[in-house]
């Protein structure tokens, strides 16, 4: 990002425009767009400063916000401290946490909670409940809801025994000090906590098995993490299972621990199979592709690879490893050779691309792809800069075009042409995310598409392009190039 990325916007128009988007945002490339550009540059005064740091704690871009509220707090602003210091609770980095000075009490609400809570969680965690019981009677004598910290540390045996009941919403402050009182087991926390709280919850090496997967799920299909931090719950939890534990979170986790360690070339390709079918019914077939692509290496060289091709398209192509994805096309032979149609447009420059889309008539007749799909591909193509073969223009110019799809109101799509012009990156990024609308790129009208993957190259933004082009097409496209 470059230095000057909020060139061009002011506050007022970055917290109209992030208000109009959903965060968590439903695209896996766009939530790390959007969170690097927030945190990207310093902000220029208080109001700037909370608008970044409202956007990132709905996302749950908690490594960002840690970012952000690390440099703020070092500059001695109101409230940074305490903000710091709850992000820092939120990475599990709780000594570092427990370490910052507050300071003065900020007015902010959630600051101000998070300044009397944090105190009063450090000292608990620590053995110190007079210290704890100290702090809690500061929060309440200060107007501050201290009901359930209290519930655990005043009255620790009847928490101990008995349990404190969660809240209808579970944040992470909430559910430390349920950990404290030894009531922040329950697999249903998963369906209350806050984003920033599944955040923590899927790297959480403490919490029982069944909490973490269900959450750690949760925030990947939220796109709050990705495969690797997946891979490490399902890993890490797989041993801790019980036998009878039955949930689709669970039954996966085993199935990817049983993975890992098998030698057969067969049943590795079967389990890979089964477990991004199952992720692809969880919706979280992304991050579990990106959980399965170190596991399916080496299998497009094996006897049965033509069996299980488009799979390993699949795996590879959403996992980014784009050579990967060729290879398994040219071992699958003629049931995937539609796919090098969407390697070539969302890699429309590499070596393999140029090929496969000067055979693109010949491979849309064979694999009876439909017009739409058409259509959309060579949105794409166009909108990415690559040179249309003439007679896929004129196959898809058969078709009308589709009319289905989130258009933005009047007057946002010049918006996102004048901002890209003036090579104004942030405001750019968020006008493509408003622009795409509520359900990223795949649900997109063809002009929004084509206009949001034009802005995002103007202002350099060429990887996330593509791989937005990626999200674009991959769920429309019918499995072995059948419709």
């Amino acid at each position: 990002m470059p230095l000057d990325v909020w060139r061009g916007l002011d506050v007022a128009a970055m917290d109209r425009l992030l208000a109009q988007m959903p965060l968590p945002s439903p695209s896996p490339a766009l939530a790390k767009l959007i969170a690097r550009a927030l945190a990207s540059g310093a902000p220029g005064d208080d109001r700037e400063a909370a608008v970044k740091i409202a956007a990132l704690k709905r996302a749950a871009r908690v490594e960002e916000l840690v970012e952000l509220l690390g440099g703020l707090a070092q500059g001695g602003e109101p409230g940074a401290a305490a903000r710091y210091a709850l992000a820092l609770l939120t990475a599990d980095r709780k000594d570092e946490a427990c370490a910052i000075e507050l300071g003065t009490v900020p007015a902010d609400s959630d600051a101000k909670r998070a300044a009397f809570l944090i105190p009063a969680y450090c000292a608990a965690a620590k053995g110190d409940r007079e210290g704890a019981s100290l702090a809690l009677t500061l929060a309440r004598d200060s107007g501050v809801d201290a009901g359930l910290a209290a519930a655990v540390i005043d009255r620790p045996a009847k928490a101990s025994s008995h349990g404190a009941n969660p809240p209808r919403n579970v944040d992470v402050l909430d559910y430390l000090f349920l950990k404290l009182g030894q009531s922040g087991g329950s697999a249903e926390i998963a369906a209350r906590a806050t984003p920033e709280l599944l955040f923590l919850l899927a790297r959480d090496k403490e919490a029982p098995a069944e909490l973490r997967l269900a959450a750690a799920e949760r925030a990947a299909a939220l796109n709050i993490i990705d495969g690797e931090v997946l891979a490490g719950a399902y890993r890490e939890m797989a041993p801790k299972l019980a036998k009878s534990a039955q949930s689709p979170a669970a039954l996966r986790a085993k199935l990817f621990a049983t993975l890992e360690g098998q030698s057969s070339d067969k049943v590795r390709a079967e389990s890979i199979d089964a477990l991004l079918a199952s992720g692809k019914d969880a919706k979280i077939e992304t991050p579990i592709a990106e959980a399965l692509a170190q596991a399916s290496e080496g299998l497009a060289e094996a006897p049965q690879a033509a069996s299980f091709a488009e799979t390993g398209v699949r795996v590879a192509a959403l996992a980014g490893e784009d050579q990967a994805a060729w290879q398994w096309t040219e071992a699958g032979g003629e049931p995937v050779r539609s796919w090098q149609l969407l390697l070539g447009a969302t890699d429309p420059f590499g070596e393999r691309a140029r090929p496969a889309l000067d055979a693109g008539v010949e491979i849309v007749r064979k694999a009876q792809l439909p017009g739409a799909l058409l259509q959309r591909l060579v949105t794409v193509l166009d909108a990415l800069g690559e040179d249309v073969p003439i007679p896929l223009w004129e196959l898809a110019g058969k078709t009308p075009q589709p009319e289905d799809g989130y258009l933005p109101a009047t007057g946002v799509l010049t918006a996102l042409k004048e901002s890209a012009d003036a090579g104004e990156v942030g405001r750019t990024v968020l006008l493509v995310a408003s622009v795409l609308g509520p359900n990223g790129p795949q649900g997109a009208h063809l002009i929004a598409l084509g206009d949001s993957l034009r802005a995002l190259k103007r202002v350099g933004l060429n990887a996330e392009a593509r791989r937005l082009a990626l999200e674009a097409l991959y769920p429309h496209w019918p499995p072995r190039g059948k419709v």
